[in-house]
Formats: C-alpha cells, structure tokens, sequence
C-alpha cells in the first residue's frame, strides 16, 4: 500500500489536478497548476483590472514603471472566501494571499528601475474522499483519502521605465518564473487503533524565465497601454531532478482609457495569455487553455476628507480560468468594487478591494467566492 501511495503522490504532483473527480472537487479555481490573481494591484482589481495596462502599481506593463517620480515600496494582503456547491454538497474554504510585492527607484527623470514579484499562478487546495481498503486476510476497512497541495508559481521581474516625452513612455522586464508545490497525501483508516495513518509528500519545484515590453500614450483626454510577455523555457523538478519541461505562457493586453475628467479614468481592457504552454509540464490529464481576459471599470475621484481624495472604482470582469475540470473549460465572471487615498502628505496610499466572482463549468459543480484586497503603498 506505501508503494501504491508513493505512485499516488508523484502522479498528483506531475498532474497538477486538485481532485480526481467532479464529485470530489475541492474547487474549480485551482485545477491544475492554480489559480491566476492576474497580477492586479488592489487600485486596478477595484476596477476589474480595466486599468492594469496603465497602472503604476501593477506588474504588468513595465512602462508604467516610468510614472513613479520617487521610490516608492508596494504590498498586498488578499484573503478569498470561497464556497463550492456539487449537488447537496457545499464546501467552504478560506485562503490567505500575498499576490504583489515591489519597489521601484528613479535613476534619473527619465529613468526608473524597479524590483518585484507578483503571483502567477496560485495552488492551494485540499480534497477528501472516501474509498475501501483491501486487506490481504481478504477483509477490507474504510478509509479516508486526503490530497493536500501548497505552493505558488511566482513572477519575479526586474523592469525598467523610460520616459521618452510627456506623452510616451516605454519599458522593459526580465522575469525568473521559480516556485515550488508541496503535495501531500494522508490515508487515514476508521479503526485508528488497529491501523496507524501513514502520509506521503513530494515537493515539486520550478524554474524558468520570460521577457516583456510596453509601450503608454497619454494625451489630456486618452491613455493607452499596450504590454506583451514572451514565455522563454520552464522545468519542472522533484529535488535535483528534472521531471518536465514546457514554456512559461505568453502574454498580451491593451488598456484604453478616457482621462478627460481630472484624475479619473473610465477604461476597457482585453489581454490573452497562452496557458496551453503548460500542458506539457504534467501528465496527459493536465489540459491548460489559451483564454482572453476581458474587462470594463472605472476609477473616480470621489468627495473630499480634509484635504485628500476619496477615490471610488468599480468594473466587471469576465474570463476564462486557465485549466479544464473534468474536461471542461472554467469560466468566471465578476463584479468589483474599492476606494483609495493618501495620508501622510501624500507618502502612504491605501487602497482596498472587495470582488465578487461566480466561477462555473460544464459538471455539476459551481463556485462563489469573495476576494478582500488591501494594497499599502509608501513613498519613503
């Protein structure tokens, strides 16, 4: 039974499958190698990421990276409640992220360099399911199976800004893709007396690396941002060895926004990525899908408190999840919602976000989850 377990968790670990069945779906968000936060800063997640591809403070287009006149340190904190319903079965589930740290210096007034990571792809999940142990006196016992997966595949980027005129900004990002999943399974049986629980682990890590360019316009009344990422090699490894290779995903998008009306923006944004890249990272059981991103928001500057600006955003978001469950696509939709402002003179910007996504396939179970984002960003 060890070696048959052994065989389980080196399977599950190459898969990359959060549970064997629709009936014993741990979520639909986190198949295969996990769930894309989109690299959002909280700001553009309040506004559906609309404005990602001209916001500062997102890791996505590294022109951006040219509109932080000073240094400048950024983290969120984004915990997600999340319930699955397959038939009379709901299943709650709470998660803590830490999606998007950077920092990023001015080399000069045309020149900015920043350091951070964001979240690729995150994969956190627990399935259970019960099954029937055959004894070798012929008998059997019920038994309880655990999968348990913990990791990340995270985006480290070095980038640079260059503000080439008032109205033209360019950049460009080096990226090392590394990370690393747990993955754990623990067979516990109904006579705990007779029968002790045995668990088995396997840490699976990854190594790969990815370039990126953007281009922003600007003019009084329009922005436009346009970024691309192309996915160079990626492996996948147990210990010092190498298991797989495949491509880390390649990346496109393009925000356009009205700034006609002082410091708000109204904006539409479309992005694709190519998780198919993946597939061959796992087994034939992992199937990863290229899918569009699609979303509309808006960012307003609100009432006034004392001296600062309330600023309040909203959008809606819908997109494609980048791998099947039970061989069907996921799908999600999503409305968001914020507000943001300064203190300190201006030094420390806060920002918070609330997303309600209802995620479904075609199987008979479906997902509803929040998502609190809090973004702090200070201006040493």
């Amino acid at each position: 039974m060890m070696q048959t377990t052994r065989r389980m968790v080196a399977s599950a670990a190459m898969l990359g499958v959060a549970a064997m069945s629709a009936q014993a779906q741990a979520n639909l968000s986190t198949q295969g190698y996990g769930f894309p936060t989109g690299q959002f800063s909280t700001r553009s997640l309040a506004s559906g990421g609309a404005t990602a591809e001209i916001d500062p403070l997102s890791q996505i287009n590294p022109a951006t990276m040219a509109m932080h006149g000073v240094r400048i340190v950024s983290f969120q904190i984004e915990p997600e409640f999340r319930t699955v319903n397959s038939g009379t079965t709901s299943e709650k589930t709470n998660i803590a992220r830490y999606p998007n740290v950077f920092a990023a210096i001015p080399l000069s007034s045309q020149f900015v360099i920043s350091a951070g990571a964001s979240t690729l792809l995150d994969r956190t999940s627990t399935t259970n399911f019960q099954s029937t142990q055959l004894l070798s006196n012929g008998q059997s016992e019920p038994m309880t199976t655990e999968y348990r997966i913990d990791g990340a595949l995270s985006d480290v980027r070095l980038a640079l800004g260059w503000n080439a005129a008032s109205w033209l900004r360019f950049g460009v990002g080096a990226h090392a893709i590394t990370g690393h999943n747990l993955v754990s399974i623990t067979q516990s049986f109904q006579d705990s007396l007779q029968f002790a629980a045995f668990n088995q682990s396997i840490v699976l890590g990854f190594s790969g690396a990815a370039a990126s360019a953007g281009v922003e316009l600007a003019s009084k009344s329009w922005s436009l941002g346009i970024s691309g990422r192309v996915g160079g090699n990626l492996s996948a490894s147990v210990e010092d060895t190498v298991m797989s290779r495949a491509k880390v995903p390649s990346r496109y998008g393009a925000t356009l926004a009205f700034t006609g009306l002082a410091n708000s923006a109204f904006a539409i944004r479309t992005s694709h990525d190519s998780w198919s890249a993946l597939n061959g990272l796992g087994s034939s059981g992992l199937v990863g899908v290229d899918a569009w991103d699609n979303s509309v928001g808006a960012d307003i500057a609100g009432p006034h408190i004392g001296n600062r600006i309330l600023f309040l955003r909203a959008g809606a978001r819908q997109r494609t999840l980048p791998f099947q469950a039970s061989g069907h696509n996921v799908d999600e939709k999503s409305v968001t919602g914020g507000l943001g402002t300064t203190f300190a003179n201006g030094r420390v910007l806060t920002d918070f976000a609330a997303v309600y996504a209802n995620r479904t396939a075609d199987i008979a179970a479906t997902e509803r989850a929040w998502t609190l984002s809090f973004g702090f960003s200070i201006r040493p």
